[in-house]
């Protein structure tokens, strides 16, 4: 009897072993359809990143360009204040205690167009810059994941930003040293405000051609700034993304982020490169004012900082930056991202029309 209980217990367990075992490969066929759906859905994300129209760097372009032009109008009295603050104090003045004081102090002694000094060069520059820089910052991260896929994406995304900030850099130099001279010249008492080509006539006068790269080596320092900035932004785009498609259902999941989350990428990101890399923005602020044919070196520059204000002076007019990094880079990177992806519809539809037509 004992035996016949043992056996009817030794089948019953195998029995349960067995549908137990059968269990498993059925929930290992549903893990491995989620899988390879999730596996697809980056395959072909990563084929349409790979796989580039020629139209879509026209495109990056425009939307650099567009971006960087709204921007710059918008944001142009903070801008203003910002560079100011930055070289308040290397002119022996006292520096305006609030952004409030200093907004007044511009409206009552120059105007309301005192607000938009170095507007023009800025719509020279700045559109220019992000032109030159999303479009070159898109094709390395393309070329670089072609030809090394395993390399970890932040890698790819930080080497990019800063082989583009530096390409980018180069160019627009020039306009940024005279953008930084109208933006200033109220500060040296220049009277009437003097037009970009006048600018450009006194700088080379004064130093010739090379005058014009003055403070980029500040600008080489300062790639540590998109270095952080652009492998943030890019994990908080897709972190924000993820956290959204986990709380609804597989059917209502979606692989672009939304305005909201561009808007809270850009801002979260720019703020956090500009309080860890915030000191090369007034070293190079100083580098671009100073007057003279000789000028003054990166170090020479940065024991002036420091022997003037202190440490404290390396961070001169970062609460206005920081008030202007919500309306400036989030307006480019909002108004880029939505351009491109325009963009790609309109090339994704003309595909899609190129298809019907030959089949």
């Amino acid at each position: 009897m004992a035996s016949l209980v043992s056996k009817q217990t030794t089948r019953g367990a195998a029995t349960q072993f067995v549908g137990t075992e059968a269990a498993y490969p059925a929930q290992e066929q549903e893990q491995k359809k989620e899988l390879a759906k999730l596996i697809s859905a980056q395959q072909q994300q990563q084929q349409s990143t790979l796989q580039r129209d020629p139209v879509y760097l026209w495109s990056s372009l425009f939307a650099g360009v567009g971006s960087g032009a709204l921007s710059s109008v918008i944001c142009a009295p903070l801008d203003l204040v910002r560079t100011r603050l930055q070289v308040w104090t290397d002119l022996k003045k006292a520096p305006a205690s609030s952004l409030r004081e200093a907004l007044v102090d511009i409206g009552r002694t120059e105007g309301f167009t005192g607000y938009f000094r170095g507007l023009g060069a800025a719509l020279c520059t700045v559109p220019a810059f992000w032109g030159v820089y999303f479009p070159l910052y898109d094709e390395l991260k393309r070329r670089w994941t072609m030809a090394s896929p395993e390399t970890q994406p932040s890698l790819v995304h930080c080497g990019s930003a800063v082989a583009a900030g530096a390409v980018s850099d180069l160019i627009c130099n020039p306009m940024f040293v005279v953008r930084t001279r109208l933006q200033t010249e109220a500060l040296h008492g220049g009277g009437a405000p003097s037009g970009i080509v006048r600018t450009i006539q006194t700088l080379h006068q004064e130093g010739g051609v090379k005058i014009f790269w003055r403070g980029m080596s500040a600008n080489m320092m300062g790639l540590s700034h998109v270095a952080v900035q652009f492998p943030v932004y890019e994990w908080l785009k897709t972190a924000l993304v993820n956290q959204r498609n986990n709380k609804v259902s597989e059917g209502e999941q979606v692989l672009e982020p939304t305005a909201l989350d561009l808007f809270l990428a850009s801002g979260l990101s720019k703020m956090t490169a500009s309080l860890l890399t915030y000191p090369h923005e007034v070293i190079r602020s100083r580098m671009m004012d100073a007057r003279g044919a000789a000028g003054m070196s990166l170090l020479q520059t940065t024991r002036r900082v420091y022997a003037q204000d202190g440490l404290l002076g390396f961070y001169s007019g970062l609460p206005v930056a920081l008030i202007r990094v919500i309306p400036n880079c989030c307006i480019t990177f909002m108004t880029y991202e939505l351009l491109l992806r325009m963009a790609k519809d309109e090339i994704r539809k003309r595909k899609e029309k190129e298809k019907t037509g030959s089949l």
